[in-house]
């Protein structure tokens, strides 16, 4: 279906074409939405695609997929089933979509520092009281963590919240 994709997965195990794949994404999806879907999926999906550029793939899932993937992520994630959470969490992210609300908030203590950073920012995209509230949570201290994060890990955790909570307050709208 696309020629070459033998050599784009080749690209694909290094970090150093990170962006350049994301570029690449974007522009295959403005000319063809299918055809971008289709080597982004199959990019991110595959287990020799590095970290990063399996990062930058999900950080793009959520303007090209449908809901059946955002429901095949999620599984994923729920059923920690794929090694790559912080792909998973960009993913979710990219969709902004509420059903991962619940997945994200019970995972959120037993997170890695990062993951804990990245799921900020997936509730930041999230417009649902829900998401505000748990912010409000992180922000107060009120989660108690797996990890025993320093004080400096804790204070970058509630700045993110703090600025998370501020965007989606923002543009929520309480009409």
């Amino acid at each position: 279906m696309i020629p070459n994709l033998d050599k784009i997965r080749q690209v694909a195990e290094k970090d150093g074409y990170a962006k350049e794949i994301g570029t690449f994404i974007d522009n295959l999806g403005n000319q063809d939405p299918s055809k971008a879907l289709y080597v982004a999926r199959t990019l991110f999906f595959a287990p020799e695609t590095h970290p990063r550029v399996r990062y930058t793939i999900g950080e793009r899932l959520g303007q090209l997929g449908n809901h059946q993937l955002f429901t095949q992520i999620l599984s994923y994630f729920i059923l920690q089933s794929f090694p790559d959470r912080m792909a998973l969490i960009s993913s979710l992210r990219s969709f902004g979509n509420r059903e991962a609300l619940p997945a994200l908030i019970e995972y959120y203590p037993l997170a890695s520092y990062r993951e804990c950073l990245e799921i900020i920012e997936a509730l930041a995209s999230i417009q649902a009281p829900e998401a505000v509230e748990f912010l409000s949570s992180i922000y107060n201290e009120q989660v108690t963590y797996r990890d025993n994060y320093s004080p400096k890990e804790i204070e970058t955790i509630r700045e993110r919240s703090s600025s998370a909570l501020s965007r989606t307050l923002m543009r929520f709208d309480f009409l």
